[in-house]
């Protein structure tokens, strides 16, 4: 079941700068490989969305829809597997503050060297846990506000193993 929701082109270029700024927040290292992610949340139940929780937020980060922008940037581990993508980041952020209606996502990463100079899409394990909450969400890959890749997760993941395999 596709979602009726239509990501407005300021959200687009508002996820991708909080993206660009949780880049620089990143713990990278081993790989030298920064990336941060903006991720576009509300609550499941939108009587509850007056009530901010937990995260950084300030009034641009909210939308008319009482959504809110909840960031990540990846934190790497000598133990690689420890190692905390920034997608699965600003998921941990949004869930941990009650906001589980994902909507869309922003992707940026690069070498420190090079900074944001190509597309950098999610791994598998966050695009299952993406999935986890919404398959019709918006994936964002960017480079910058004006030169990015959007489609709907349920394209980087067809077939996902989702909650309807539990049941």
């Amino acid at each position: 079941m596709e979602s009726d929701y239509i990501i407005e082109d300021t959200d687009i270029r508002r996820l991708i700068v909080k993206a660009v700024e949780a880049r620089d927040m990143a713990y990278a290292r081993y790989s030298q490989f920064k990336v941060g992610a903006a991720l576009l949340a509300g609550r499941e139940n939108s009587s509850d969305a007056t009530e901010v929780v937990g995260g950084e937020t300030d009034s641009h980060d909210r939308n008319t829809n009482e959504y809110r922008v909840f960031t990540g940037c990846n934190i790497e581990n000598s133990s690689y597997g420890a190692t905390i993508c920034a997608e699965r980041a600003a998921v941990c952020n949004a869930v941990s503050s009650g906001y589980k209606d994902f909507k869309a996502i922003a992707i940026v990463g690069g070498l420190n060297s090079t900074g944001i100079n190509g597309i950098t899409y999610p791994c598998g394990i966050c695009r299952q846990v993406l999935s986890e909450f919404s398959a019709d969400m918006y994936v964002i890959a960017a480079r910058s506000e004006d030169d990015y890749d959007m489609r709907r997760l349920s394209e980087f993941l067809p077939a996902s193993f989702g909650a309807g395999q539990m049941e």
